[in-house]
């Protein structure tokens, strides 16, 4: 192959190799984007409480495969082998029973012939094998299986609700974080706008100076405004990384990754009415789920408690063969087993337990009777919850309407006061003054922005509901 060509070939292959290289390394180092939905499917992926809550729920359905079980015959085979060592012999002297049949006593009863007919019995085998199948099947238990079975179901639910509150959890505390990082990054553009601001104000005084319409006094005072705006620039560039290092702890993330948020900081107006909104969290809310489901299962545990001093009955079968084979060869020869079989029906009938059973069922009554408390209690705070978070909901939402009034007469002032300064109209504090209205006003309203998101985010988990 001629060298021209071969160079031509190796500076291509050394290009797209630089190329691949620089894709990957791009892509490594590019930021990872999250929209809101992606952050909580990312922190429900993540998150160790949510975790720990599905397996909860995983045991739990476990559970109700092992009330089933009971159900079920239980069906067990058995072998031994069992060596004696020396057989046993019991002697029996037959002489007294022989000579009472032919008649040949003596005159004292005795025996005349001094004849002794003894014979030798072996007790018990040297070697014994047995092999057997056990069959056992409850027939009638007063309820506790089923009832066993019904309270594994109901306790199988109670914990699906359990991981459901837990994740609504992890989503207003991801929602939170979520739009906090926004905030900070809206409050970080506002005091950026407000040096720019405050840049194009400095010189304007510097030009004003040296046309001799203003005095250095008011030059040294726009470099102090700006520095003082400069030190609040950089307070909120680190709130800034504080607030992402708070979200990506939330969602689950590295804090050493790179992450940039995908979301709109804006206002999305709603007309919520709050018997609607109690009436969905009485509805959804799944601590109420699971309180009344608890509160069956209490239900349950009282009727188990109840059939602890009830008759039981059941059904018993066993199989078996037994083989005494001297030798080992023999223990294979089909003739030297024997089978057995018997099938049994046990009846119990508890007569006295010691008042155990009357103590239990006080107890499991009161175990209801506490969650039933504990339900009410939950009920009113969740009813609170709810008034609460509505309230701030509407508040923030008044707020952003005279917020918002509030930037765009700020905003119109400041405009003004630039040009009556730039006349010599207005003295420079009137301008510093009207410029921090301006930013006071941008950034009340950004607060007042990010209440009226997280108030929303507040209403949605004490409901349960998706309301926008």
């Amino acid at each position: 192959m001629p060298v021209r060509i071969v160079n031509h070939l190796t500076v291509f292959f050394i290009i797209m190799f630089l190329l691949i290289t620089g894709t990957v390394m791009a892509q490594q180092n590019s930021p990872t984007a999250l929209t809101l939905e992606e952050s909580i499917a990312t922190a429900l992926s993540n998150n160790l409480s949510v975790k720990s809550a599905t397996e909860k729920v995983k045991v739990a359905e476990q559970k109700i495969n092992e009330a089933r079980a009971s159900m079920m015959p239980s069906i067990s085979g058995s072998g031994s082998y069992t060596y004696s060592g020396k057989a046993q012999v019991m002697q029996l002297d037959l002489s007294n029973l022989l000579s009472a049949v032919s008649g040949n006593t003596n005159t004292q009863g005795a025996p005349s012939s001094t004849s002794s007919y003894i014979i030798s019995i072996p007790v018990g085998q040297e070697d014994t094998y047995n092999v057997g199948i056990s069959v056992q099947q409850p027939l009638f238990t007063w309820g506790k299986i089923l009832n066993a079975y019904s309270l594994s179901k109901i306790s199988y639910e109670a914990e699906k609700q359990a991981l459901e509150s837990v994740k609504q959890q992890v989503i207003f505390d991801t929602t939170k974080a979520f739009y906090g990082v926004l905030l900070t990054d809206q409050l970080v553009k506002v005091t950026q706008m407000a040096v720019d601001q405050v840049q194009a104000h400095l010189k304007t005084a510097q030009d004003l100076v040296d046309a001799g319409m203003a005095t250095n006094f008011d030059l040294l005072r726009a470099k102090v405004q700006l520095a003082n705006i400069k030190s609040q620039l950089i307070k909120m560039q680190n709130l800034l990384k504080l607030s992402k290092d708070l979200f990506k702890n939330t969602i689950g993330m590295s804090l050493d990754a790179d992450v940039t948020l995908k979301g709109e900081f804006t206002y999305k107006p709603m007309e919520l009415e709050i018997d609607k909104l109690l009436d969905l969290a009485k509805n959804n809310r799944p601590e109420i789920k699971q309180l009344e489901l608890q509160e069956k299962v209490g239900d349950k545990a009282v009727s188990l408690a109840k059939a602890g001093n009830k008759p039981n009955a059941a059904l018993a079968y066993n199989y078996s063969y037994t083989s005494y084979a001297d030798t080992l060869d023999k223990v294979f020869t089909r003739d030297q087993w024997n089978n057995t079989w018997s099938v049994t029906l046990a009846l119990s009938v508890p007569i006295f337990d010691g008042l155990a059973t009357r103590a239990k069922v006080k107890e499991a009554k009161g175990t209801v009777n506490q969650i039933k408390i504990g339900k009410e209690q939950l009920i009113n705070g969740i009813t609170l919850e709810v008034r609460a978070s509505y309230l701030s909901f509407v508040e923030a939402k008044d707020l952003l309407k005279v917020q918002e009034e509030t930037v765009q007469q700020a905003q119109e002032s400041l405009r003004i006061a630039n040009l009556r300064y730039k006349n010599g109209l207005i003295t420079n504090v009137e301008l510093t003054d009207t410029e921090l209205s301006l930013t006071q006003a941008q950034t009340n309203y950004s607060n007042a922005l990010n209440d009226y998101i997280i108030a929303l985010a507040k209403l949605e988990k004490a409901t349960a509901s998706k309301l926008n």
